[in-house]
């Protein structure tokens, strides 16, 4: 019986490690422009076509290859930034594993050219799928280019999987603006379709976080400096006032290098407490400085993961440094919070006391109630304390960890009595609907008491509206007097184009101009007036979310993304008519049980279920 084990050919199992290293077109702009940070470039170009399938090419002025080494760049696990087993343990730069370029030359074809700058001729070499088809010798600049055309050429089935180019674009628009933010001492510039996004100089960390997010989003950050012997956090923070609906400019680099930590992020959001609303989060672009001994970075090929040593010292220390900043700003009162940290080092650290709702300071005041405030007076070195409310805020542990976002529908078979539709005629007597802190229409039905999310309600209602426009291509629009110019960054310019007729038929009546401008002349005629630039930023930022998140057909997207930003939120105040007709305006669309995501917007309790409740069965 022959042997059923066999070895892979070589092409073979590279095209199949490079699933791992190259996904789409993101990860290939990733690891080209980490390699010219790696060469010490300080000037570093990016260009693209359609969306990176095309054409994506890199060139800086680093230190360039000689031609051995070109050569070489293509094997597997060549590398030239670790030697020996003990380099895992101090990796300081962007790329170690050798594995960048030749993933991407085993689905892509390859042009590189590059010079030392001891060389007075550069090497040219052009790799199609791990084949050399040219090398030759030739008049270049010192530094090194690299153009990847027709990526995924030999790889249909993974090239169909790609998803638009806006969606494309977008990912390499966010990894190409966290590698400049990361590098302000470097310039980056960024060409798509022969259009400039970006031209950036080498400029101090705030203006390039200006130059990307706006005068406004810069206006708005705090800058952030806390450190000990041991550890360093440096950056900046968005202002309380300053915040999104999505977690979209939330940057946390590691040594310089991007990575993703729930808990650290977590860290972040925890130290403004309740200066945030809940479904709001501020950005932030923090820098933490840790000995390479304490993580572990090679986790995984893409290098964002990342396994820390002592992940609640981390925790502790990140959100003090937050916290510290607030404080020093006179946007927080002044609590002090513990720093128990393993690298904590030096006497006199701060103490909390974990029961301070328990102090003489506490009015009487209970969450339950409402809030609860401190009340003002000197501390025993004449610190002044001020005034500080919250409203019934529940306090998290540190590493209760979750995905915020869409809730997944409920899990639990509801009773079909739920969705009997109540005579809403019954409904005119007021004391028998009134509404519960501010999130639940509670209203009496004869010996039936029925429930409704006033959220989730009425985003069924404007989901199913705008479903009708969208297929109706109506036009319901309230004209402003005086239109609003809104400049947007490529990524929300990009994706207002593409729908731009789309949102005229919810009623924006939009004009996009050149240099990513957008003038609103008109927004639909259920929106409220006021700040109209804000209503359309959220409605793109939902938009965006939902299309990563859940991949849905275009106009579904826009409606769901509609209803979500422009629906009652939880905490707004409801008169009885609005209440009345809120409940009307339900049962009047096609599917009023659910909202558009899948959670009840009603729940109904009998006066058998509430006695069952209370085991009042048989009495």
């Amino acid at each position: 019986m022959s042997s059923q084990i066999k070895i892979l050919p070589q092409f073979i199992a590279n095209r199949i490690a490079a699933g791992e290293v190259v996904g789409r077109p993101e990860a290939v702009v990733k690891e080209l422009i980490e390699n010219s940070i790696d060469a010490g470039a300080t000037a570093i170009q990016l260009i693209i076509r359609d969306a990176g399938k095309a054409l994506i090419q890199v060139i800086d002025n680093g230190s360039g290859m000689n031609e051995d080494d070109a050569i070489l760049s293509f094997q597997r696990h060549a590398t030239s930034k670790i030697s020996v087993a003990d380099d895992l343990e101090h990796i300081t730069t962007l790329g170690f594993r050798g594995e960048a370029l030749a993933s991407i030359a085993a689905v892509a074809q390859v042009e590189l050219k590059t010079r030392t700058a001891d060389d007075e001729l550069g090497t040219l070499i052009k790799n199609h799928g791990n084949e050399i088809v040219e090398h030759t010798k030739v008049q270049t600049e010192k530094g090194t280019s690299i153009a990847v055309r027709n990526l995924f050429y030999n790889t249909p089935a993974r090239r169909n999987f790609l998803k638009t180019n806006q969606t494309e674009f977008r990912h390499i628009y966010d990894t190409f603006t966290r590698l400049a933010i990361a590098n302000p001492h470097c310039a980056f510039s960024f060409i798509n379709e022969d259009e400039e996004i970006f031209d950036l100089p080498a400029q101090p960390l705030i203006e390039r976080l200006t130059a990307i997010f706006g005068k406004e989003a810069g206006d708005n950050l705090l800058e952030v400096e806390h450190s000990n012997e041991l550890l360093s956090l440096k950056g900046y923070i968005s202002k309380p006032s300053f915040t999104k609906k999505s977690k979209q400019d939330q940057n946390l680099y590691l040594n310089n290098r991007y990575v993703v930590s729930k808990a650290l992020s977590f860290a972040v959001h925890s130290a403004y407490e309740d200066l945030v609303d809940k479904g709001d989060y501020p950005n932030f672009f923090l820098f933490l400085t840790l000995d390479p001994e304490k993580f572990d970075i090679n986790v995984h090929p893409s290098k964002l993961e990342v396994k820390f040593e002592e992940e609640r010292a981390l925790f502790s220390f990140v959100r003090r440094g937050v916290w510290s900043t607030l404080e020093k700003n006179d946007l927080i009162v002044k609590v002090k919070i513990p720093e128990t940290t393993g690298f904590d080092v030096g006497q006199n650290k701060p103490v909390y006391n974990a029961n301070i709702f328990k102090s003489s300071n506490f009015t009487g005041k209970t969450p339950q109630s409402g809030g609860f405030t401190f009340k003002k007076h000197e501390g025993s070195e004449g610190e002044s304390t001020v005034i500080h409310e919250m409203f019934g805020k529940n306090q998290k542990s540190a590493f209760e960890f979750t995905d915020e976002g869409l809730v997944e529908p409920a899990k639990t078979a509801l009773d079909e009595k739920m969705y009997k539709e109540p005579d809403t005629d019954s409904l005119v007597n007021k004391n028998e609907i009134w509404q519960f802190q501010r999130k639940y229409i509670m209203y009496q039905l004869e010996s039936t008491l029925m429930i409704i999310d006033q959220h989730a309600a009425h985003e069924r209602i404007l989901y199913e509206q705008a479903i009708d426009r969208l297929n109706s291509n109506a036009n319901l629009t309230q004209q402003l007097l005086i239109p609003i110019y809104v400049e947007l960054n490529p990524v929300d310019y990009e994706v207002v184009k593409s729908i731009v007729a789309e949102l005229g038929s919810l009623g924006f009546d939009l004009e996009v101009q050149s240099k990513r401008k957008v003038k609103i002349k008109g927004i639909p005629s259920d929106v409220r007036i006021g700040d109209e630039g804000k209503i359309l930023q959220e409605l793109i930022d939902q938009f965006k979310e939902y299309d990563i998140k859940l991949n849905l057909e275009k106009r579904d997207n826009l409606a769901k993304s509609y209803a979500c930003k422009h629906a009652i939120k939880a905490g707004d105040h409801l008169t009885e008519g609005e209440m009345l007709n809120l409940i009307d305006k339900l049962f009047s669309v096609k599917m009023p049980y659910v909202c558009p995501h899948g959670r009840p917007t009603i729940v109904k309790l009998s006066m058998d279920e509430l006695d069952k409740m209370f085991y009042r069965t048989g009495i």
